[in-house]
């Protein structure tokens, strides 16, 4: 009796929980469609008006500001372009977890959405010079693998860092590269460079007398440019002739490309990882996924100088810091200008001859 009772009761309470009236219901709100997401991975103080990193002058021109809790910084938005700036916070693990934030909010709407990392980097002096904006083929990760202290590492070993399934460093050719390299889509990243290779960046006195140091490195003495190559990424912002030979080596490892090494940068495997990821999600597409970094300073010290006395200066002292803020918003905007401009022609269309990136 009390169970024929007890049904009856809740009868009528789950007949409206199983079938709401669709007056009583409001619609979910359509997500945003994105065209461009903007990521970067640093600012220093306010969005706007103060010191500037790497966020700033992307959150000056756009105008809307909107909550990220999972993230580290809000987002900001630009209604007009469909463009959205993300800061992921500095380092591989931070970006990933940004990135992949933001790929699951349900507010928006990525699955055609082109990402363009727009950060700065160390500029490897024997490719590149300071001020220049380099467009990445290939991302090497230089944490993942083996390692022993490079004082306790066998006579003839030049560092003490060597790939997970290898014995030695740079053994034979590259095995497992999964954890290690990343590929871009090189027909998208040419066709940015081709859009962009004749801009003319500024060439400051700041930059000649960084420049004046490095006498023995043609490229290093040259102005600033619009360049290509590939990057070294990883969780520590490294400095110095020894560490730039092995990073140099390591990435003619795994690309199969000597002397391509362009930049060396801290989030982008993190960046990519999120979006291999989202991508088997049906959330993103890895294949547009567009990486410029900048030349804030070199990755060696000068001539004649030592390691650490050049990481310290560069840290206190002059750098390109503000040339390579500029250089990433002057390039990364013409790129950006283009495919929000053009949404009709580039929404189900990648630019270049777009290669397929398989997810890890």
């Amino acid at each position: 009796m009390f169970l024929t009772a007890l049904a009856a009761l809740c009868a009528p309470a789950l007949a409206c929980a199983q079938a709401p009236s669709s007056a009583a219901v409001a619609p979910a709100a359509r997500p945003i469609e994105i065209r461009m997401v903007i990521v970067t991975a640093f600012e220093i103080g306010e969005d706007t008006g103060d010191k500037p990193a790497e966020y700033q002058a992307w959150a000056a021109v756009m105008p809307e500001v909107l909550p990220f809790p999972a993230g580290f910084r809000h987002l900001r938005y630009d209604p007009k372009k469909q463009a959205l700036l993300i800061m992921t916070g500095i380092g591989t693990n931070r970006a990933a977890a940004s990135i992949m934030a933001l790929g699951l909010d349900p507010r928006f709407d990525l699955t055609h959405a082109y990402w363009m990392i727009a950060a700065i980097a160390g500029a490897n002096p024997h490719t590149a010079t300071v001020g220049s904006a380099a467009w990445i083929g290939d991302l090497v990760d230089t944490d993942y693998g083996y390692g022993v202290d490079p004082r306790e590492a066998p006579k003839g070993w030049t560092t003490g860092m060597f790939p997970r399934d290898r014995t030695a460093p740079y053994q034979g050719k590259a095995g497992d590269t999964q954890y290690n390299l990343f590929p871009l889509n090189k027909g998208l990243r040419d066709w940015a460079y081709a859009l962009t290779k004749d801009m003319k960046l500024p060439d400051t006195p700041a930059l000649q007398q960084i420049r004046a140091g490095y006498a023995d490195s043609p490229a290093a003495m040259k102005p600033p440019s619009v360049i290509r190559g590939d990057e070294a990424t990883g969780q520590t912002f490294w400095h110095g002739k020894l560490m730039n030979d092995h990073a140099e080596r390591w990435v003619a490892y795994w690309t199969g490309r000597p002397d391509s090494f362009v930049m060396t940068g801290m989030e982008d495997t993190g960046v990519a990882n999120a979006l291999n990821g989202l991508g088997r999600l049906g959330k993103a597409d890895p294949s547009r996924l567009m990486v410029l970094r900048t030349g804030s300073n070199f990755t060696t010290q000068p001539a004649g100088g030592d390691a650490a006395s050049s990481l310290i200066g560069e840290l206190k002292g002059l750098s390109a810091f503000q040339a390579s803020l500029d250089a990433a918003f002057g390039v990364g905007s013409k790129v950006e200008d283009e495919i929000t401009g053009n949404w009709s022609r580039y929404r189900d269309t990648v630019p270049g001859a777009a290669q397929e990136i398989v997810t890890k």
